[in-house]
């Protein structure tokens, strides 16, 4: 894998700001997909609320939250520790009977 270091200029609201960010060269498709994603989110929001008057700015906090909240879903979806503990418990009892035989 490389190490480049590259910069690169990302739109996220539309006919908006470019941000200028440094990424690792690994790492810029991935960067420019949730780039792509928060726009898409962004102009749904925007269609949603284009009866009310709401910034930009607004519009993007409400992005932000709600891909908070699929961040957090998602890692409670995938909490594998209460399953690995619950394995490891069934792992001894088995061992335990296995002894006992």
């Amino acid at each position: 894998m490389s190490n480049e270091i590259l910069d690169i200029q990302l739109e996220v609201i539309p006919r908006g700001r470019k941000f200028p960010v440094r990424i690792n060269a690994s790492e810029e498709e991935l960067v420019r997909e949730a780039t792509k994603q928060l726009r898409q989110k962004f102009i749904a929001y925007k269609q949603s609320f284009s009866e009310a008057d709401i910034s930009d700015k607004d519009l993007m906090t409400m992005v932000a939250i709600d891909v908070a909240v699929s961040h957090l879903r998602l890692e409670r979806n995938n909490d594998k520790a209460s399953f690995v503990t619950k394995i490891q418990q069934l792992n001894d009892k088995l061992k335990d009977y296995l002894k006992e035989q």
